[in-house]
């Protein structure tokens, strides 16, 4: 159940980092428009109507356009590969809470939360929209259609809007008195009362409204609008515009047939008021030509107002609907700071160290564990390492406790992660880049070289050697002196060895000990031991290997066995390392 609540977290994680900042950039610029829209309240009712429109297509418009370049900046900056990390401890996890995995965290049960409640709102919506478009399909299968054109009663007006429909709209009376309605996007169908048939100029009338909705495609802008209603549902602003959206879309459409001089104003109010009372049929996805008596006043006062040959700004009007949608799109797929902001190394609290002799065979980046919410830019940059192919990753190393503190100060107190990166410019820029900071200059990794003509072996390669078995195989045979326990003696072992091309330890040799019996027993263990061999231009070679083995005591000078868990407080939480970085083994108190 924990392991299942976590998943769902992560999805709502997910989902809110992808889409807040785009949602407050469309509130913004969407409250803006609208504030202005109210203020100049006198514009035509074409332009109130496409600009809540364009705002209602640009929500989905930006989140799309906002994928799109995501997954194209995916496609062409990260490789398809993930990053394998070649470990030679227990696999881990690199984790930067210090909450107990098997707790949930407030956190945890925040964004599950949020899934849980936006997806039971995308249901619900959902199954509204379809149980109204099958109430659209049963209407449908009901009528008994004809064709418009054969309508005898048509006058001459309607017959040339319906041939500029282009469509194959079909038309059926009810017995119920109904609100005229149309549906319908290839085929369009009206549906009237039957008893509009009893007078030719009110049936007209309706015909010239509907015909109109069917020209401007309201009905398909209406399914659009719905879809954006249902994904977004949770957005007070998505309602609003919606609801002013229907009263414009019928003010637009009641200015457009009343264009026509011919057209009487006092018969086309008084036949709204007739219509208003009567029963509205599925008014969420099908469009009505009487939608809310709350609209009513704003449009008797169009229609009594509205000057004679006042024209209709058709081509100004689709140049503010395609400037809003495209300007709000861009704007809020240009916006994602989440992934793509550049901090530098004090915000993530990191450190670089390239290596600029050659010497060590690899660039590094520090980690350092800070605050919460450092750590959570370093969990996802450390989340983002998994698109990198394995050529770019040398090593990653965690330490925590004393042993952090002893190898990188008190700045280190809270933990460190060690990302050695392969010593080629690319491969380093690259992480960096995943890291969220700047590409640096340098230097191109010097040729592998051999130590001396008299020797055959390598301490660089293309390919280091690979210990078999990790860490752990080797700490199962350490066994702390007897002697050095006694005298509490404790510190490192340094042995020097060369990997063969079979992947055996050769000429392993002691270059700094302790002494008291840790000397032969780091030899006797580092011997044991077997590597996959280096590989130089795809051959095995001789490579030569430095390790030191830690000797430490408690407090009351006593030792133990080491276990193969990795320790937790005073050592390495984790140790990651194909080749001579520094391997710590520990005889744990």
């Amino acid at each position: 159940m924990v392991e299942f609540i976590q998943q769902i977290a992560e999805v709502g994680e997910q989902i809110i980092q992808f889409s807040w900042l785009p949602l407050l950039i469309w509130t913004v610029l969407g409250g803006l428009i609208l504030l202005a829209l109210r203020i100049v309240r006198g514009t035509h009712p074409q332009y109130q109507y496409h600009s809540r429109l364009a705002l209602l297509f640009a929500l989905p418009a930006g989140f799309i356009a906002l994928g799109v370049i995501q997954y194209a900046g995916t496609i062409f900056s990260a490789p398809s590969e993930s990053l394998t990390f070649i470990s030679v401890t227990a696999p881990f996890e690199l984790t930067i809470s210090s909450t107990p995995s098997s707790s949930i965290s407030t956190t945890t049960v925040l964004y599950s939360a949020v899934f849980l409640l936006f997806s039971i709102g995308l249901i619900l919506f959902a199954v509204r929209n379809i149980k109204q478009w099958f109430q659209l399909v049963r209407l449908k299968a009901k009528c008994n259609f004809l064709p418009i054109q054969n309508l005898k009663k048509l006058d001459f007006n309607n017959r040339l809007l319906i041939t500029e429909t282009e469509k194959n709209i079909q038309i059926a009376f009810l017995e119920q008195e109904i609100i005229p309605v149309t549906f319908g996007i290839n085929y369009p169908v009206i549906l009237l009362p039957n008893s509009l048939k009893k007078d030719e100029e009110k049936l007209n009338l309706v015909l010239r409204h509907e015909l109109t909705h069917i020209i401007q495609n309201d009905f398909l802008s209406n399914v659009i609008i719905s879809f954006t209603q249902i994904f977004f549902w949770f957005h007070p602003f998505v309602h609003l515009l919606k609801r002013e959206l229907i009263d414009y879309r019928e003010i637009r459409c009641d200015s457009l047939v009343l264009s026509n001089n011919s057209v009487s104003r006092k018969k086309y109010a008084s036949l709204l008021l007739e219509l208003l009372p009567m029963p509205n049929i599925n008014k969420e996805l099908s469009v009505n030509m009487a939608q809310e008596s709350s609209n009513l006043k704003k449009r008797i006062q169009m229609i009594t107002q509205q000057k004679p040959n006042r024209p209709i700004p058709k081509r100004s009007s689709i140049a503010i609907f395609a400037f809003i949608i495209l300007s709000t799109a861009v704007a809020m797929s240009c916006t994602d700071m989440q992934s793509n902001k550049v901090f530098d190394e004090e915000d993530l609290n990191l450190m670089t160290d390239i290596d600029q002799t050659g010497e060590r065979g690899y660039h590094q980046v520090l980690i350092f564990m800070g605050d919460e919410e450092q750590s959570e830019r370093h969990k996802e940059a450390l989340e983002q390492l998994n698109l990198l192919e394995p050529e770019h990753i040398h090593s990653v190393e965690v330490f925590k406790g004393d042993m952090a503190i002893e190898k990188y100060g008190e700045r280190a107190s809270k933990g460190v992660i060690v990302i050695n990166t392969k010593p080629d410019p690319k491969s380093y820029n690259t992480v960096l880049g995943v890291l969220g900071m700047e590409p640096q200059e340098v230097p191109p990794p010097p040729p592998p070289t051999q130590i001396s003509d008299k020797e055959d072996y390598f301490v660089v390669v293309e390919d280091m050697p690979q210990l078999k078995g990790g860490l752990e195989g080797i700490m199962k045979n350490v066994q702390y002196p007897e002697e050095a326990r006694q005298k509490g003696i404790e510190g490192r072992v340094y042995v020097q060895f060369v990997v063969n091309e079979a992947g055996d330890v050769e000429d392993a040799k002691v270059i700094r000990g302790i002494g008291a019996g840790a000397d032969a027993e780091a030899l006797r263990v580092v011997r044991q031991a077997k590597f996959e061999p280096g590989y130089q231009h795809g051959k095995p070679v001789r490579v030569q290997f430095s390790l030191p083995i830690f000797f430490r005591l408690d407090g009351n000078g006593n030792s133990s066995t080491p276990t193969p868990e990795p320790p937790t407080n005073s050592e390495t939480s984790s140790l990651i390392t194909p080749s001579n970085s520094e391997m710590v083994l520990t005889a744990d108190q």
